[in-house]
């Protein structure tokens, strides 16, 4: 059973992905970029960035040098740290990473409407006890 849950969410986010992929092209974007995005909007460096998404560090340099070059982010020395970098999101980064996100929230919505409202609501509440780390404490339970 829990190889055939893994296989579902597998198989759920690459559909997913597979979906929006014209659409995200369409807009000038690779399938990774609206996350690199949404990271660089809550966290603006780099190594914060790697370890959300635990992609390789190496990789991530060159996607954001790959936005940088489109006008999406702008890179600028730390004010507290002159030997760091930081990234922000550009007007146009900004409004990008809202249309991807629209498109993936779109993809997403069509799926969740097979869905009940409780059911709907027990599925989020699973997901977030399961992405969970192991060591984090357990939710308050609501009276």
């Amino acid at each position: 059973m829990t190889w055939g849950i893994l296989t579902h969410l597998w198989k759920l986010t690459r559909e997913l992905r597979e979906e929006v992929t014209p659409q995200l092209e369409r807009l000038g974007l690779a399938p990774t970029d609206p996350w690199l995005l949404a990271e660089i909007e809550r966290h603006r460096y780099p190594t914060e960035a790697v370890r959300a998404m635990q992609i390789p560090a190496p990789t991530i340099s060159q996607m954001l040098k790959r936005l940088e070059q489109a006008g999406l982010v702008v890179r600028s020395l730390d004010p507290t740290d002159l030997r760091r970098y930081r990234f922000e999101l550009t007007e146009q980064g900004r409004f990008l990473l809202e249309e991807s996100r629209k498109h993936i929230l779109q993809a997403m919505e069509r799926r969740l409407n097979r869905l009940t409202s409780e059911e709907r609501g027990k599925l989020a509440e699973w997901l977030e006890i399961l992405a969970r780390p192991e060591d984090a404490p357990a939710a308050r339970e609501q009276p």
